[in-house]
């Protein structure tokens, strides 16, 4: 009797410290909900409710067709601007609301962080950079920010001869020509030009083999971070293809070159403080070197280096290649923003010239609104938390979001509201932005303070190539058979038919 006593008293203690801490968190959790008023938000209605791999079929197959933002923007019509869908066997937050945006992104900012898992999945391509969290990212936060703000934004020589290259590289004879690919040679260059003070003269006519090299190595390499962000509990299967073996030779060949890059800066600002000219005079700004002044170990310095070079290295060049895309099939922009160019005659084209071209930049935010690439926002509770919106059958009462639960902001979705945006909401409109200040129902560049710190640079190079093709071209005419935009995902979201178009000169 009395061993059974023993043995009856162990099961209720294992029970109690099993069920006790359950009970507990219930308990917070309802308190939460109380005090906030929460209610929950609409649940996706699985047919797998332990792991929701269904959904993650139907975003696959999405994907692969070319439809993956078109089937979340059914969702979210269907659903509602909230929703919750199981992930991987936990909740997760689906949100377009523009309040839970600003909440996320500003208002409640340090509640929310990085994914973690999705950080280690990218590891060690990647390191701790801007793309962390906590103390590692205020300080490359406040390192690049002031970067950017005082470089090359306001002189514009070196894009100029970087646009030169281009604008020769396009037939002169009104061909067709596919411009997409040139626009990523353009702003690969322009982008290694500014970080490391070089590039890999992608525009040659023959593109080196260097650059071809390192240009795949790094597809490769952030094509393996995509894999296993996707394959998340099964990455061990990647080994078995030899997928891990490959992606090391590929991240590996990025290290070697960038190592080499950081060398150089490293012993070239050896006795330079931050902010400091050894020369006195007006320079240009090489973001590695202004780095090194203040980050003096090589392997910490590789990784804060690739962080910003990895939205970089596309952001631009789809961003204008996507804006092509449009023109070709609305003529009428293309005569409007030829007429503007044509008027600043012979002026240079400087920062501030180019800041006043309010159309082009009316243009260029319709292009990201309907096409990107713009696409979504993952963020994850550190802590217990609460969403303003979404949470009843009206989604007007706030949602309770436990920590380590991830909160998805859909930007493409939201761009594509029709209560925010009308029921043309899928036309290519530019004139829908004059007198319109977009608030937290368009962020392009995030919000809050992980904005991007790049956004004027993306901006200003846009407007500039914009600029330099409409003076020299009277029009330019679509050769793509498929006039709607199909996404493909590569590093990001692009045409998938690429930007098939012929420049006309009279």
């Amino acid at each position: 009797m009395e061993l059974v006593a023993i043995l009856v008293s162990t099961a209720v203690a294992v029970a109690l410290s099993i069920l006790y801490p359950r009970w507990q968190r219930d308990a917070e959790v309802r308190a939460i909900k109380k005090r906030h008023g929460c209610k929950d938000p609409i649940k996706y209605p699985h047919e797998d409710k332990v792991l929701g791999s269904d959904m993650v079929r139907l975003r696959t197959e999405a994907m692969k067709e070319g439809r993956f933002f078109k089937l979340y923007e059914s969702q979210f019509e269907k659903y509602g601007r909230t929703f919750e869908e199981i992930w991987r066997g936990k909740p997760l937050i689906n949100t377009t609301e523009p309040a839970n945006v600003q909440q996320v992104a500003a208002l409640a900012f340090e509640d929310y962080g990085k994914d973690p898992e999705r950080l280690k999945a990218q590891s060690p391509f990647y390191g701790p950079s801007i793309f962390s969290d906590g103390p590692i990212w205020k300080h490359a936060r406040g390192m690049v920010k002031p970067i950017f703000a005082r470089a090359e934004i306001s002189d514009l020589d070196h894009l100029a001869s970087f646009a030169d290259r281009f604008m020769e590289l396009l037939p002169q004879d009104g061909s067709m020509i596919d411009v997409q690919p040139l626009l990523h040679r353009l702003f690969l260059d322009v982008s290694m030009d500014f970080l490391f003070g070089k590039s890999l003269n992608s525009l040659q006519p023959e593109v080196p083999a260097d650059c071809t090299e390192f240009r795949e190595a790094f597809t490769k390499a952030q094509k393996g971070v995509t894999q296993r962000r996707e394959a998340g509990w099964f990455q061990f299967r990647l080994h078995r293809y030899n997928e891990d073996k490959d992606w090391k030779e590929a991240y590996t060949k990025v290290h070697r070159f960038v190592d080499g890059q950081v060398e150089r800066a490293l012993r070239e600002t050896a006795d330079l403080k931050p902010d400091s000219d050894d020369t006195g005079i007006r320079r240009r700004y090489v973001l590695l070197d202004e780095m090194a002044k203040e980050i003096r170990d090589p392997i910490a310095l590789r990784y804060h280096v690739l962080g910003v070079f990895n939205p970089a290295r596309d952001t631009t060049s789809i961003a204008v290649g996507n804006t092509l895309f449009q023109l070709a099939r609305h003529p009428d922009v293309w005569a409007k923003l030829r007429q503007i160019s044509l008027e600043l005659g012979d002026a240079p084209l400087t920062f501030e010239k180019l800041k006043s071209l309010v159309y082009f930049r009316h243009v260029l935010h319709e292009t990201i609104r309907v096409c990107g690439p713009a696409a979504r926002v993952w963020r994850v509770a550190v802590r217990d938390t609460v969403l303003p919106l979404g949470g009843g059958p009206d989604q007007k009462s706030p949602v309770f979001v436990g920590r380590g639960t991830p909160v998805v902001l859909g930007t493409w979705s939201m761009n594509h509201d029709k209560g925010i945006w009308g029921d043309d909401v899928h036309e290519f409109k530019p004139d829908r932005w004059i007198g319109r200040k977009p608030l937290w129902e368009f962020v392009p560049f995030f919000g809050g303070p992980r904005i991007c710190p790049a956004q004027q640079q993306v901006l200003t190079y846009a407007i500039y190539i914009l600029v330099r093709l409409t003076q020299k071209f009277e029009r330019m005419e679509n050769c793509d058979p498929v006039f709607e935009y199909v996404e493909r995902f590569s590093l990001s979201f692009e045409s998938r038919n690429g930007v098939k178009v012929a420049f006309k000169t009279s």
